[in-house]
């Protein structure tokens, strides 16, 4: 699809590009250690053409960690976030989180990076709710809100190309065909997103850190992510129910779910900090 462009540089990292005849977008920028590259990747597929817009499918460091760099390549392009997304860009915390978790995967994939950048370009610049659609010219830009992942978390789904971009509340899908949960602020968030997502009258499926995926990965995708959120929670609960203290669950939760595959997609220090949110958000729900 020559309209929508896989620019993954790194297992870890994101971005897919739209090239509308009138207008383009990224869908997440990916991150800051690849960013260069990202960027040239990109700019490779748009020639002398500028990048208008970023969508930000959450406010994850792997996801949008390159955003200042973009802006520094394309200072006229906007971001486009949920309100919700656009308050945790303005807090301290999360881009601070967003700077050491960057840090941190970098010196995983022993990677040396410029970190020398203003906090304050990650920030929304325009604000989208459910429903809300933006147009590229040719290509139009379905808003999904789908929390769970994040509260931020939104879907996009592109009718002219009958393609559903999905965020990582439904899950990751892994290299080995299993089904890493996604769920890090609501269980109960992720399943009702899964089930809004499966009624989507798409034909192809962009999945988080993968691209668009072939028939045989997106075939009984939604069922997959149900079966994992619905395992997961059910893990955890099995857990509690042992009288397991909140260290000895996260240590059963990594002993339950990193793998050496999983670690070529997200450093375990991300991983844990995951895991805690994951554990916290079920053990409420219950």
């Amino acid at each position: 699809m020559k309209k929508y462009i896989n620019c993954i540089v790194h297992n870890s990292s994101e971005g897919n590009l739209l090239v509308g005849d009138t207008q383009t977008a990224l869908i997440d920028c990916g991150m800051l250690f690849c960013a260069a590259e990202t960027i040239q990747r990109v700019k490779d597929n748009l020639g002398e053409r500028p990048l208008d817009y970023i969508f930000l499918s959450h406010t994850h460091y792997d996801h949008i960690g390159a955003l200042p760099f973009f802006r520094n390549e394309w200072p006229g392009l906007r971001t486009i976030t949920t309100a919700a997304g656009a308050a945790v860009l303005l807090k301290d915390t999360p881009r601070r989180v967003i700077r050491e978790l960057s840090l941190v995967a970098a010196e995983r994939y022993g990677i040396k990076i410029d970190a020398a950048y203003n906090d304050d370009d990650f920030r929304g610049d325009i604000i989208v709710k459910d429903g809300d659609k933006i147009s590229l010219g040719n290509i139009t830009v379905e808003i999904l809100e789908t929390p769970g992942h994040t509260r931020d978390s939104i879907c996009f789904f592109l009718p002219e190309l009958e393609l559903l971009a999905l965020n990582e509340t439904p899950g990751v899908q892994m290299p080995d065909g299993s089904m890493y949960p996604g769920y890090l602020t609501s269980c109960i968030d992720a399943i009702n997103s899964i089930e809004k997502c499966r009624k989507i009258p798409y034909k192809h499926l962009s999945l988080p850190h993968l691209g668009i995926v072939p028939d045989n990965i997106a075939d009984g995708f939604f069922d997959r992510a149900f079966t994992a959120a619905a395992a997961c929670r059910d893990f955890i609960l099995s857990l509690k129910k042992q009288g397991l203290n909140e260290e000895e669950m996260q240590e059963a939760f990594c002993r339950q779910y990193y793998s050496e595959i999983l670690s070529a997609f997200q450093p375990k220090e991300a991983f844990m900090a995951n895991a805690r949110a994951a554990i916290s958000c079920t053990l409420k729900e219950a």
